[in-house]
């Protein structure tokens, strides 16, 4: 219902634009529109929130949650409110179409410290085709590290270890359809392995963005994970050999396969609004600073409703500071970050960016992420 309302909007605006004060005019009825029906969407949310007794029994049944973990230091700073506002390489994982607002190549590599140990890293690259087509690619990567093996007969271990880890790579087409909506898509390889035994399957991401440029104002949507259930497959290391029959000790051994089961992938539908208060293209303008907020609200297989929002200050785009906080998480709760562009004073067009988010019980994580301009 949210959607088809924002589309309706936009069409509306295109409709009434005709003049610049009446394009103001309409201008302004869309943000206030579009964040009150992200508030009421989220309010309503809040009053159904299912329990976890019934309805949330998908909570942790789906494949690859990886898939799930947050790109970019940038966004996780602003509380993951990104889908909407999604203007910096990370957009491949946010909301694919937001490349489109990027010029020529542009590049971004993030790590992240989580908690157990964990150790999420991810790679993109955007290039500008000509002034309508784009091409992206974006490599998400967890890294679990050694575990120690346990047996029935060895429950204290065996003294060996094993590893897991986790991956993803997306291939992302986008174009501008018209000076304001543009569209992107993204396919994805998936791939889980522990120890010796892999689960393979595809994806695919579907976005788009309407951007308001000379306003600062960005509307954007992403159904995201779109694809088959993924499971092992038929491993050789599932193989075994049964007992030969006692009543028949010369029949061969006959040869088994462990079963496995496969699990839907973690699908979700985000949409969000990315507003510039205040800056060189913003409802208000200045030449020395900028402020940004964002919002936006993610509907999953395996999760309640959920909300987010974040804020970014700018100063002469060289020093930005972030905050940002998670609504309806089960651990996540707020998050603090900057961001240094160095241009200015080394001429490499390259921005550092720092995350710390509150994890509850969990503790809180460190994300360090570089962005490259080329």
């Amino acid at each position: 219902m949210g959607s088809d309302y924002l589309i309706d909007l936009i069409k509306g605006i295109r409709m009434k634009t005709k003049d610049h004060k009446t394009f103001n005019r309409a201008t302004s009825k869309t943000v206030k529109r579009a964040v009150w029906v992200l508030m009421a969407l989220f309010a309503v949310s809040g009053l159904n929130k299912p329990s976890y007794a019934g309805d949330l029994v998908k909570v942790g049944t789906t494949a690859a949650n990886f898939l799930q973990l947050r790109v970019g230091a940038r966004a996780i700073a602003m509380g993951g409110s990104f889908v909407g506002l999604a203007n910096d390489v990370s957009a491949l994982y946010w909301n694919p179409a937001g490349i489109t607002d990027l010029p020529g190549v542009q590049a971004f590599y993030q790590n992240s410290r989580l908690y157990a140990g964990l150790k999420h890293q991810s790679f993109g690259l955007s290039y500008a085709l000509d002034g309508q087509n784009y091409l992206g690619f974006l490599v998400n990567y967890l890294d679990m590290g050694k575990m120690e093996q346990t047996t029935l007969e060895s429950p204290e271990g065996t003294n060996q270890t094993f590893d897991a880890a986790s991956m993803a790579i997306g291939l992302t087409f986008a174009r501008q359809l018209t000076n304001r909506v543009s569209f992107g898509i993204t396919a994805k390889y998936i791939q889980e392995r522990i120890w010796l035994e892999y689960a393979r399957g595809y994806a695919f991401d579907i976005a788009t963005m309407y951007n308001i440029r000379e306003k600062g104002i960005r509307i954007g949507m992403n159904l995201s994970n779109m694809g088959p259930d993924m499971g092992i497959g038929q491993a050789p290391h599932l193989k075994f050999y049964k007992r030969k029959p006692d009543d028949y000790p010369g029949s061969p051994q006959p040869e088994a396969q462990l079963s496995t089961k496969t699990f839907p992938l973690p699908l979700a539908f985000s949409m969000g609004v990315g507003i510039d208060w205040l800056g060189q293209t913003a409802l208000r303008h200045s030449e020395e600073n900028r402020i940004t907020t964002a919002v936006s609200i993610t509907d999953g297989y395996d999760s309640p409703f959920r909300m987010n929002l974040g804020l970014e200050y700018a100063w002469h785009e060289v020093l930005a500071f972030r905050a940002g906080y998670y609504l309806n998480y089960d651990t996540e709760n707020y998050s603090l970050g900057f961001g240094l562009n160095i241009y200015k004073y080394a001429r490499i067009n390259l921005q550092i960016d720092y995350a710390w988010m509150n994890y509850g019980d969990l503790g809180s994580i460190n994300a360090y992420g570089l962005q490259f301009k080329f």
